[in-house]
């Protein structure tokens, strides 16, 4: 298991309070000579504002301001790519998210790919399994929930 990240600062915490920050994590798959594979994972860091107003416009400033915030905290929570494993942020899509499974709330998400280092067509392995136990250990410790 790799080692248990610092603790935040003053502010990143807060960064994570006041944009109410969660994740979640998905299979990430491809297709090789038509077959399913598991390459890896996708984890969403998802954020929202209080007092939005009913239907932010996509992109707009306070977008702006979450994926800010939530590239800040990936940048600090993210543990040491190893050799096998390496992390990659997804473009801004500048879209707003709304997910039944946390009440439709209007969030701004920052995909992360966890993907084998040298060849990204790989089967999913164990290293890539435990740098996302330890990402997700970490994002637990610093008060980031699960959606």
């Amino acid at each position: 298991m790799m080692p248990s990240a610092a603790q935040p600062s003053p502010d990143t915490r807060e960064l994570v309070e006041r944009f109410h920050v969660c994740w979640d994590v998905w299979p990430e798959y491809t297709f090789i000579n038509h077959e399913k594979r598991q390459i890896g994972f996708e984890l969403d860091l998802s954020g929202t504002q209080e007092g939005w107003e009913k239907h932010p416009e996509p992109g707009c400033g306070q977008c702006q301001e979450i994926y800010q915030a939530l590239v800040r905290i990936a940048e600090d929570v993210l543990p040491p790519e190893d050799e096998d494993t390496t992390c990659q942020f997804e473009p801004y899509d500048q879209g707003i998210h709304y997910s039944p499974r946390h009440g439709n709330r209007p969030e701004v998400v920052l995909r992360i790919r966890i993907v084998h280092r040298q060849a990204f067509d790989q089967p999913v392995e164990a290293a890539q399994f435990r740098y996302l136990a330890t990402l997700q250990q970490r994002l637990e410790e610093w008060g980031v929930g699960q959606r």
